[in-house]
């Protein structure tokens, strides 16, 4: 393995050979540019997982057993590190965003601060107000990017959502409600528009408050206010925001239960109604949901008011149950931020993908029964949308052995691997994991006791290197990480 990783390196190096000093050169000869290669393995010793890079040479890695946030470089060196919040009981985990010079970690502590990348040093802080804004606590406030990931653009923001339920009891709201959504300039670490609030009535459902529209410049909130179902679509280049109650749409909604999700899709005047499952206490059920088309005004009417309600006019508003394929979980986009939906459904004799590119109109796809367990569950594998020219593909197990890497805008496969690979349900080995490496052109699989490289282009595997029986894979893009039981194997993208 080192000897092909070298290779690769020297290839590099050849290409670069008589410019390392100019001499010689004309006058205006271009500097010369740099290849990126994927360094040697390096292997942690703690229970590892890279959270986000800096685009080049640093990586956050959570080291969950010692609560602590290490930078690392490509060696595996440590350059700075943090404690973490990991308590369970302040919802635990940690988010963190690259911002240029900057990295953004979201703790769950009440507070978002961003520390330079270089040398730790905090650059800004912003502390959630406590319950003079807002009967939600500070704790209760997750977090995730306008631009679909942990690396953010010129004009992406830090959206801060509340994921609780329940506001606290006999909490009284500011004059301007309950405050559920703050959006955080990431360069300033200021409030880029006025936060939202629910009203006295509003609630919400718990978990992700806000999903993205493909385009990633709206998002989709869903919630009651009393006893009205709302959606309100909100814009995030000023987060004006429009309301409309779906409570009569909803009548079709035989689940028996206040809760819905409404994903957006591509035509702003189609979103996607979710709700039932076969049984809510048992896990396996979330593989099975029913959907509905919802139709609503393309265009809400806009408020810049800090509280969401409803627009006093009706609007046209309706429903309509679909047995077709749709996308009916949030997105994942892709590095050059295109959209992707995966996940696995159970019909009556047979186990299916369905997934689409943010189309209103999905797919279905053929899947191994074992892939119910593993591939965007809850509690599932973490995987990527791959960048492949004009298509976005998703790589899954695939039926019969292998994996295969699918087309997301039509489900068909554009090419897989010979197998085994996905071990059956209970056997030694699983699916632990894929990412991509985009400035390589790899993909990266952690399974079936390995963690292989595979030309994203083709499918050809590059290598494979061992894994434990339960190797569980974090990417971030630059980075890759196989993490069984206390010792991780890290693989970084160098510039050489």
């Amino acid at each position: 393995m080192k000897r092909m990783w070298a290779a690769v390196a020297a290839a590099g190096l050849v290409a670069l050979s008589g410019c390392s000093d100019g001499a010689g050169e004309p006058e205006g000869t271009p500097s010369p540019t740099t290849t990126p290669t994927l360094a040697e393995p390096v292997e942690l010793d703690y229970y590892a997982s890279v959270i986000t890079d800096n685009g080049a040479d640093l990586a956050l890695v959570g080291d969950w057993m010692s609560q602590k946030l290490r930078v690392v470089d490509a060696e595996g060196d440590e350059k700075w590190s943090i404690d973490s919040n990991t308590n369970e009981d302040d919802g635990g985990g940690t988010e963190a965003y690259s911002a240029g010079e900057s990295i953004i970690v979201h703790d769950y502590s009440g507070t978002t601060t961003a520390y330079s990348w270089a040398d730790g040093q905090e650059v800004w802080s912003f502390d959630l107000p406590g319950s003079a804004g807002s009967c939600r606590p500070a704790q209760s406030f997750g977090s995730q990017s306008t631009s679909g990931g942990s690396h953010l653009g010129e004009g992406d923001l830090i959206l801060l959502e509340n994921i609780w339920m329940d506001s606290e009891e006999n909490c009284e709201p500011s004059a301007e409600g309950d405050i559920v959504l703050y959006a955080l300039d990431p360069e300033t670490g200021k409030e880029a528009w006025p936060a939202l609030s629910v009203g006295e009535d509003g609630r919400t459902f718990g978990g992700r408050l806000l999903e993205l529209a493909p385009d990633r410049k709206t998002g989709i909130m869903s919630w009651m206010d009393g006893d009205e179902s709302m959606i309100t679509r909100i814009s995030f280049d000023n987060g004006t925001h429009g309301s409309i109650p779906i409570t009569e749409a909803r009548e079709i909604n035989d689940a028996g239960g206040d809760y819905f999700t409404v994903y957006p899709t591509a035509d702003p005047s189609s979103l996607t109604y979710v709700y039932g499952s076969t049984e809510p206490d048992d896990p396996m059920s979330s593989a099975v949901t029913r959907t509905a088309k919802l139709s609503v005004p393309a265009d809400l009417k806009a408020s810049d008011s800090a509280t969401m309600a409803a627009a006093e006019h009706s609007a046209d508003v309706s429903m309509e149950d679909t047995f077709d394929a749709v996308c009916s979980t949030e997105l994942r986009f892709t590095a050059e931020g295109k959209p992707a939906c995966l996940q696995t459904q159970l019909f009556a004799s047979a186990v299916k993908y369905q997934g689409s590119d943010g189309a209103v109109d999905g797919w279905h796809a053929d899947a191994p029964e074992a892939a119910v367990a593993v591939i965007g569950g809850l509690g599932g594998p973490q995987w990527e949308p791959v960048d492949h020219g004009d298509q976005t593909l998703v790589v899954v197990p695939a039926p019969r052995d292998g994996i295969a890497a699918l087309d997301a805008a039509t489900g068909k496969t554009v090419w897989t691997t010979d197998g085994p690979r996905l071990k059956e349900e209970g056997e030694t080995g699983r699916w632990g994991g894929q990412g991509i490496l985009p400035d390589l052109g790899l993909i990266v699989v952690t399974d079936n006791k390995k963690t292989t490289f595979f030309d994203a282009k083709t499918g050809k595997p590059v290598s494979d290197h061992p894994a434990g029986d339960y190797s569980d894979q974090s990417s971030s893009g630059r980075f890759v990480i196989a993490t069984n039981e206390d010792t991780s194997t890290m693989w970084a993208v160098v510039d050489t």
